[in-house]
Order: structure tokens, then sequence, then C-alpha cells
């Protein structure tokens, strides 16, 4: 192990929301990895069951030469300070961004922060670190490292500027990939959170990258439109290391789980065996009876949709690529095979009528769902609804969960959709077993 200690950093601090879902986040998990398997010393420092000023104390006490600091636009706000901090405190540590608001404004980063490191960068930003342990260069000799060989790397600096496109790792070097270290996580304190909510140990894992599909209001600047699929091998690994670590239970993190038949059949096969139960996102279009009960003997018990409208010219203006019969469709079927399903609704969508909302509220009343819920549209940076709507403050550090409010300037009534929403959501809390979604 080199003499370089190397800091990473999420800056999120629990609310105790009733829709919180808390895992290890998996990007920390998998920087610390890479890091340790090229020899360089990493820690990490999750806030999620501390608090800012012990994050802050626990980082200076540590002493990094490197601070990798994760943010999020809901993460922004915090990311920043825990920043300052280190700044302060520890003026010769190279602090260092990552994450969706970094990939996406980098120089918004700076001077706050040294460098960013934009989209995936498992492997440039762990070399990056390598680098400076082998040479023993400090922050003020950035210029003797091979700065045009790091993936996504971003300075700006007075006679330094650095400016590295992002890359998207094909499925050959997500192969050759080490597995995420999650040693650093407090695990004791993520399991109880859990079996104070639902009675099991949940935790999290993806086993793709990407989404190859363009909604409106979605915004993918880490993994981008590329789908790559992990190995099974290394996925089933990791859940091993899961189990060991006491969790029995797994929320499948990926965008699009259900896209490649495949890679689903045989994660299927595989996870059949373990007697484990697990959920995900699944799309609207392209399931069927078969696919559906594949998943239920393989200890499926729950998937996530996100219909977003029961009106088809409303679906047309997110651009997504399925229509209201297909989501229909996709709802029986799945319950059918006794899974669960809990479906996502989006109103008061720019340009869409008082009618579709109303038409949205019928459908969601009409579906065997087991959760539902509803929000308005949330303007993230980088998608195409961003660039539509105006009155956007992109300074905002968003961190309201499940709050109806518009963030930026819309014609509905907010009130008004707030009494439907309710409304609705009360008929349906009536229905046996009916509740709001916990993700």
């Amino acid at each position: 192990m080199g003499t370089l200690r190397v800091a990473l950093v999420f800056p999120y601090f629990r609310t105790r929301s009733v829709t919180e879902m808390l895992f290890p986040p998996l990007g920390i998990a998998a920087l610390a990895g890479q890091l340790r398997a090229l020899g360089v010393e990493a820690r990490i420092f999750d806030g999620t069951f501390s608090t800012p000023e012990r994050v802050n104390e626990a980082l200076a006490s540590y002493r990094p030469d490197v601070a990798g600091i994760y943010s999020m636009i809901s993460l922004s706000r915090n990311a920043f300070r825990i920043a300052d901090s280190l700044r302060a405190r520890l003026p010769r540590c190279l602090i260092v961004a990552g994450g969706p608001m970094p990939t996406l404004y980098p120089a918004r980063y700076l001077p706050r922060f040294d460098a960013v490191f934009r989209g995936e960068a498992d492997l440039s930003f762990p070399r990056f670190c390598r680098d400076l342990d082998r040479l023993r260069i400090g922050c003020d000799r950035l210029d003797a490292l091979p700065l045009a060989s790091y993936e996504g790397l971003f300075i700006d600096l007075p006679g330094l500027g650095v400016d590295n496109p992002p890359v998207h790792y094909h499925e050959q070097q997500i192969a050759s990939f080490c597995l995420p270290d999650r040693g650093g996580f407090d695990h004791a304190a993520y399991q109880e959170a859990w079996l104070g909510k639902d009675g099991s140990r949940t935790t999290s894992l993806m086993t793709t990258l990407g989404c190859p599909f363009g909604c409106d209001f979605c915004s993918k600047p880490i993994f981008g439109s590329v789908f790559r699929r992990r190995s099974l091998d290394a996925v089933f690994e990791e859940i091993d290391g899961l189990l060991a670590l006491g969790y029995d239970r797994l929320w499948i993190a990926d965008d699009n789980l259900t896209l490649s038949r495949p890679h689903l059949e045989g994660f299927c096969r595989r996870a059949g065996g373990l007697g484990i139960a697990w959920s995900c996102l699944s799309r609207a279009d392209g399931v069927d009876r078969a696919t559906a009960l594949l998943m239920k003997e393989a200890g499926c018990r729950k998937v996530y949709l996100g219909l977003e409208s029961g009106s088809g010219e409303t679906l047309g203006l997110m651009n997504k690529r399925f229509d209201v019969e297909e989501s229909a469709h996709a709802v029986h079927r799945y319950h059918e095979a006794g899974i669960e399903v809990a479906a996502f609704f989006m109103v008061g969508y720019p340009g869409e009528s008082l009618a579709s909302i109303e038409e949205t509220f019928r459908f969601a009343l009409s579906l065997p769902l087991n959760e539902i819920s509803f929000n308005v549209p949330f303007p993230l940076p980088g998608s195409r609804l961003f660039d539509r709507v105006s009155g956007v403050d992109e300074t905002l550090d968003w961190n309201e969960e499940n709050e109806i409010t518009f963030v930026y300037d819309s014609g509905f009534d907010q009130r008004w959709l707030r009494r439907r929403i309710a409304e609705t959501l009360d008929t349906f809390a009536r229905r046996a077993g009916g509740k709001v979604p916990a993700i």
C-alpha cells in the first residue's frame, strides 16, 4: 500500500423521509475497490448515519491527500460545504468532484474543487490517484502527470486546462472490474433501517448499465445511452458477498433489468437457486406471461413501473416508447404471476390538459396495483425537459423529497394538483393493501 491517502465522501445525511431507501452508495464502493486493487489507500466517509460536523471532523483527522466527493442535484449544497471545510482545514488536500452534477456542469465546481471527473470514472480516477502516489506529486504539480490519459478529467487552473471527454466503458472492460468494496460502510445501521421499514435486510446492486431510451424528462449523465451487461459470474460473486454481510433481499438498481431477455433469463436461473427475494424496475413494454412467471420463480417479489400517464397523448409528450395498453398489460401480467406491482405517475406535464390528468387518475385506480405515487415533472439538468421549460433556478439544491411543487414556471395550479392527488391516493388507500410506494 502506498503513502497516498484517498477519502471517498458520500455527502448524504439521513432525512427519515417516509419514502427513504437507504443503500450503501455503489459508486463510492466501486471506486474503493478499484483504488485498493491498485495499492492505493482509500477510506469511505458515508454521511448517511452521521452529521456534517462529524464527517468534517473525521476527514480532518484522516488528513487525506485526495478527497473525492460525490455530487448530484439534491446533494450539491452538502458537497460544496464539505469541500469548503476541507479547503479551510487541509489546504494541501486535492479536492475532486464526481457524479451527475459535476459531469453536467464541471466549471461550476471550480475553484472550490481542484478537479472534476465526469461520467464513468471507475478506471480513470483510480489511475490518477495511483500515479500521484507513484510520482509523489502534490496538488501543485499536477502538470507532471499524463493528464490527457485520464478519461473525463476536467481542470481549469491558472496555466493548466484539461477537458478530457467522458467515456462509457464497454462490456469487456466492465468484466475486468474488481467487485465493489463495501468494507467501509455501517452495514448494521443500513440493515437496522430496513428492518424497521419492512422487516427485511435489503441492499442494492446493479447488473446492467445505461439506458437506450430517450424519455423527455430523464437525465443520464453518468451511464448514458449505451446499454451494457455485467458478467453474471461477477454479479453472483457480489451477491455471495452481500449474503455474507447479512443482507437477505436485493434491490436490483438497473434501469433496464428486463431489457435483454438472455441476460434476464441467465440472472433468473441463477437467482432461483439462492432463495433470495428481490425487486427491480421494469419497462412496461415487452412483458409477457412467461417473463413474469420466470421472474416470480426466481424470487422477484415486486416490480416498479414508470407508467407516468394514462393518456396516450401525454406519453407522446414525454417521448415514452410504449402506450397505455402496454402499461395495463404489464401490470396485469405481473399481478397474475403473483408479483407485487408499484407504479409511478407524473401529472402536470408541459403541454398536457386537465382532462389528460384526470385520465391518468382514472387509469391508475383501474389497475391491480399494490403501491402508487404521483408527482409533478422534475426538470433534471441534462434532460430535454430542462431545456424546454422556463424559470428554472439552476443554482437550486432540490433536496425536497416527494414534494408536489414545481421548480419552474408552470401553468398548472399546484393547490388543485395537490388536492386531486390526495383524493386519488385516499381512494387507492381505502382498498385492501393500497399504499404509497417506498421508492
